[in-house]
């Protein structure tokens, strides 16, 4: 029952993270990259196929490399994946 609860969690914060992602991409108060791959690694803690193609897409530059995995360490000592 934790699990579930930690699952939809997970997806919930995500949803929510990615349209506000991409509002930061436009508006100059919020910082969209980091919104963004925030809520695609919480997405990818419970959905395999967003693990596999964020890190093909974090990889093609050295900047969104190094914030992936510093967020991706950060979120999974947060959160105990």
């Amino acid at each position: 029952m934790k699990n579930n609860g930690r699952k939809v969690m997970h997806i919930t914060l995500g949803v929510f993270l990615i349209p506000l992602g991409v509002l930061g991409l436009v508006l100059p108060i919020l910082n969209g990259t980091v919104l963004l791959i925030v809520g695609l690694i919480l997405l990818s803690f419970e959905i395999p196929y967003i693990e596999k193609n964020l890190l093909a897409l974090t990889n093609k530059t050295d900047f969104t490399k190094n914030l992936h995995l510093k967020l991706d360490t950060f979120l999974r000592k947060i959160f105990g994946k």
